[in-house]
């Protein structure tokens, strides 16, 4: 199978995932109305925001569980079985009754459905990138930056539906159910694609060295902490800045500067387009200079603007939205270009899957699965929307720090961890 091909079959369910998660968090609003009771619209809110924040909570189970037969199996098996499980929950979350008409039975499936959503997503998006970043050498930050294009992409998707369901919704109550039915179908449809992918070079050269691991993550553990922390700290600022200055961006924007659901809706779909458009002609850029310095420049942007950010939001007028999203869409953009590289540059063939998964996946539970919770605490204690801002900003602080520190350049900064057959056998 070529690279093009691969590339996209790989990202395919990338998008699918990523299309059904962005359409939940946009549409928080409106199916807290469907699966909880409505007397106080600001607890139901929450208790959605809970049903989101609960499918982080098993990411790091999912990345321990697919990372191990990514790097124990190779890289295809995951891909595929991760697929099934998120097309599986999916569905079950489309043909869901709403709360009038099974009490208190619906939120409970609802939880259990988005953890199943979020078991799968720990095995999915890393995967996705470790396999990529194998396939093309020859164009690393290109090649990493096809995931965070896929999913931007997918926000962008997700985005659109939940401006026209919301815009239809007075006709069809029932009109939510086609974006979570339609990306079920075609999850499986990419399973079908799947099987057909060949396995990468460098696991197949990992698996015939005896370079692989008994239990990967311990090894990950042992060998390589600050490719942990790096990881972590990386998936820590990136989550939060997304839900916060993405998905949140609209909460702020409708209950504080007072715009109406569809432009503010509108306006983020402009910032998440903005971000795809610009996430492959950044990489590239990356390529041909150096990619590590451009995900720094990334990172101390939104330490610098991401109050500002927010700040917009909060004002009203439809211009001062639209211009925050197109801060926040340059600045996602260089992100997403460069990070998915550097940190799966933090590890050997044999401990990457695994590593980069579960780092990342619980520092999304603690970090991304609390964003929009958190926020809604602070907004709601000071009433400034500045709050959240410099929430993301002191997220990236920390992230800078981390890096500053711990990050390693192959090429220039210090030599990698090798690990020998003998350490492989002890494992």
């Amino acid at each position: 199978m070529c690279l093009n091909k691969t590339i996209i079959i790989v990202i395919l369910g990338t998008l699918l995932e990523w299309m059904e998660f962005s359409f939940f968090a946009y549409m928080t609003d409106y199916l807290s109305g469907v699966f909880f009771p409505i007397d106080s619209p600001d607890f139901a809110r929450l208790k959605i925001y809970g049903a989101f924040a609960a499918s982080y909570l098993m990411r790091p189970v999912g990345a321990i569980f697919f990372g191990y037969l990514g790097d124990k199996y190779g890289r295809k098996l995951p891909m595929i079985m991760s697929l099934i499980v998120m097309g599986i929950s999916t569905f079950a979350i489309g043909v869901l009754p709403p709360y009038q008409s099974i009490g208190s039975v619906a939120p409970i499936l609802l939880i259990v459905f988005r953890m199943l959503q979020g078991f799968a997503v720990g095995g999915e998006f890393n995967g996705s990138t470790v396999i990529l970043t194998e396939y093309d050498k020859a164009h690393p930050f290109s090649a990493g930056a096809w995931t965070p294009f896929a999913s931007t992409a997918g926000m962008v998707l997700g985005s659109c539906m939940a401006t026209l369901v919301l815009s239809f919704s007075y006709y069809d109550t029932e009109l939510w159910r086609v974006p979570f039915l339609l990306s079920s179908f075609l999850a499986f449809a990419a399973i079908y694609w799947r099987k057909y992918m060949r396995e990468t070079k460098d696991f197949l050269a990992a698996k015939k060295s005896n370079s692989l691991f008994k239990l990967p993550i311990i090894a990950a553990w042992k060998f390589n902490r600050a490719g942990l922390l790096c990881t972590a700290a990386l998936s820590m600022f990136i989550s939060v800045y997304v839900y916060t200055g993405n998905v949140y961006y609209k909460t702020i924007a409708v209950t504080i500067g007072g715009a109406s659901p569809e432009k503010a809706g509108l306006a983020i779909s402009c910032g998440i387009s903005l971000s795809m458009l610009l996430i492959p002609i950044f990489a590239k850029i990356a390529d041909r200079t150096d990619g590590y310095r451009l995900c720094f420049i990334s990172i101390i942007s939104a330490l610098l603007l991401s109050p500002t950010i927010m700040f917009l939001a909060s004002v009203g007028d439809f211009r001062c939205v639209l211009v925050g999203q197109m801060i926040y869409g340059v600045i996602d953009a260089l992100t997403s270009a460069t990070v998915y590289t550097v940190l799966t540059a933090q590890f050997e063939t044999g401990t990457k899957y695994s590593g980069a998964s579960f780092a990342w996946s619980v520092a999304t539970a603690f970090f991304g699965g609390t964003a929009l919770i958190a926020n809604e605490f602070l907004v709601s204690m000071t009433r400034a929307a500045w709050c959240s801002g410099f929430y993301m900003s002191m997220c990236a602080l920390v992230c800078l720090v981390v890096l500053k520190k711990f990050a390693m350049k192959k090429s220039l900064r210090c030599k990698r961890v090798c690990v020998s057959k003998q350490i492989s056998k002890v494992l």
